[in-house]
């Protein structure tokens, strides 16, 4: 090439060996080979990128401080009279009590005595009976004494030439039900909670069914009975008064709570967070009690669900061939069967408890982790660092723990981790049915099916174990995203 047409940027070889273009930088001792930042390990480096997520830390202390209140709070309960344990006794004096820290109770004695029936002394009895249209609702209707759980006493002025009297309970549940309803309205007056056939009588004791979280309207009707033909004529009017009941405790019961406690005194009873059920048992006790039990569940059927399967497809995955095709096809066979019905069939067949729903949990959910964890094996075992680390002379172990595991580890924590709330569901899926624990012993789906039953009158005993119960399987779920983020190693290095 003729050296007028060159480019003077144009570089000959002789130029670049000769070092004019390219100069050796000067070495500056040991400085040189120091690292410009700290080195982070794999598992440094997943905890770090796991606390800088906020969301992820929030949860995992919230699934942190629930374990450890369904660990520690049962040592917390107060104690019973009858060595029952506290989620389990029941009260009937507390039937399906709103949320309360303590309200105030009227002592009374263990077995107070029921209120004897009175009957007005000179009485015409004899008296002709009035026809049906001058019939009239009785006079001066009260309650007589302390309205309990125990029993409403009620009294009325008495009528001449009457029969007898009717008496009727209707329940105050947020319905529009007035006083001069239920006395002019026959068709509002509730349950016929007796008869009272001596007209000279003039009260009557109900005791039957009374809860203290109610509010009652009774209403009392005269009739007259036909000597003939002994059909009984109502009268349309009646006498009506709302009652609520007054809150109160044994003294036996109270003097647990209160030394040198008295009939007839006044004491704080025990919190109610979540109030209690229709038996009287306090449900933030029982869901506190059931959290061992949800847990226990939740950790133990993960996990030898993961060992089970990861062994299953780790096979599968390394022997390839005809032993691959048999065994995926087994799991192919389980996956087309409903789980749910399984589940409810291997519980009937075993019985309730523990170790029969451990049993029925663990059976078939080992399949996916076996699917997934297979395609992985298979996936890895081609993978080009580990060709490299072959080719290097590298041995099978190291390839296994620095190459094959840590890129497993992040599918095995985020099926894992969401395998937990699954396990939660259907457990309380299962108790809602009644194929759960034994009772008394309580769970989360067992204090759920408790308050299903009441739902429309209660909904807070539904509505609370269900926030609770919703909370942490949002935790478990955000945690376990976290956790494969973490864990990721294709995620190293990244914000």
């Amino acid at each position: 090439m003729n050296q007028r047409n060159q480019s003077p940027h144009a570089a000959t070889a002789d130029d670049v060996l000769s070092g004019e273009l390219f100069k050796p930088q000067p070495a500056q001792g040991s400085s040189a080979e120091q690292l410009s930042r700290p080195v982070v390990g794999y598992w440094k480096d997943a905890l770090l990128r796991l606390s800088k997520n906020r969301i992820a830390v929030f949860s995992l202390t919230l699934i942190l401080f629930v374990a450890l209140v369904g660990i520690v709070g049962p040592f917390f309960f107060p104690k019973t009279n009858d060595d029952t344990a506290y989620e389990n006794a029941q009260n009937l004096n507390f039937l399906n009590q709103s949320p309360t820290f303590g309200e105030k109770l009227l002592v009374t004695e263990d077995s107070p005595a029921a209120l004897e029936e009175l009957v007005k002394e000179n009485f015409d009895d004899k008296a002709p009976l009035l026809k049906a249209d001058l019939l009239k609702a009785p006079a001066q209707l009260s309650v007589r004494g302390l309205a309990t759980v125990n029993g409403v006493s009620l009294q009325w002025e008495p009528i001449l030439g009457v029969s007898g009297y009717q008496v009727y309970r209707t329940v105050v549940a947020g319905q529009p039900i007035s006083l001069e309803d239920v006395s002019k309205d026959p068709s509002v007056r509730g349950l016929q909670v007796g008869t009272v056939s001596n007209p000279a009588q003039y009260t009557f004791t109900d005791g039957s069914g009374l809860n203290p979280a109610e509010r009652y309207i009774y209403s009392v009707v005269a009739f007259v009975t036909d000597p003939a033909t002994q059909e009984e004529l109502v009268s349309t009017d009646a006498a009506a008064l709302e009652v609520g009941l007054t809150q109160t405790i044994s003294l036996t019961d109270a003097a647990s709570l209160k030394t040198d406690v008295q009939a007839g005194d006044t004491i704080r009873g025990h919190k109610h967070i979540f109030g209690t059920d229709a038996l009287g048992r306090d449900i933030f006790s029982r869901m506190v009690s059931g959290t061992r039990i949800d847990f226990f569940l939740a950790l133990l059927v993960p996990t030898v669900s993961l060992l089970f399967g990861l062994c299953y497809g780790a096979i599968s995955g390394l022997m390839g061939g005809k032993v691959d095709m048999i065994l995926m096809r087994i799991v192919e066979i389980l996956d087309t069967l409903p789980e749910l019905l399984l589940l409810v069939l291997i519980q009937v067949a075993i019985g309730k408890g523990v170790s029969s729903l451990v049993i029925a949990l663990c059976a078939f959910s080992w399949t996916g982790y076996a699917r997934v964890l297979r395609g992985e094996v298979l996936r890895l075992r081609e993978i080009e660092f580990v060709h490299a680390s072959r080719l290097l002379g590298a041995p099978l172990m190291s390839i296994i723990f620095r190459h094959v595991a840590p890129n497993l580890l992040g599918v095995i924590i985020v099926m894992w981790s969401a395998h937990i709330p699954r396990i939660i569901t259907s457990e309380a899926f299962l108790s809602l049915f009644g194929l759960g624990v034994e009772a008394p012993m309580a769970t989360w789906g067992t204090v759920l099916q408790d308050a299903a039953v009441h739902f429309q009158q209660y909904p807070a005993q539904f509505f609370l174990p269900a926030a609770v119960l919703a909370a942490t399987l949002l935790a478990f779920y955000t945690l376990g995203d976290a956790l494969r983020d973490a864990f990721d190693p294709k995620l190293r290095g990244r914000d």
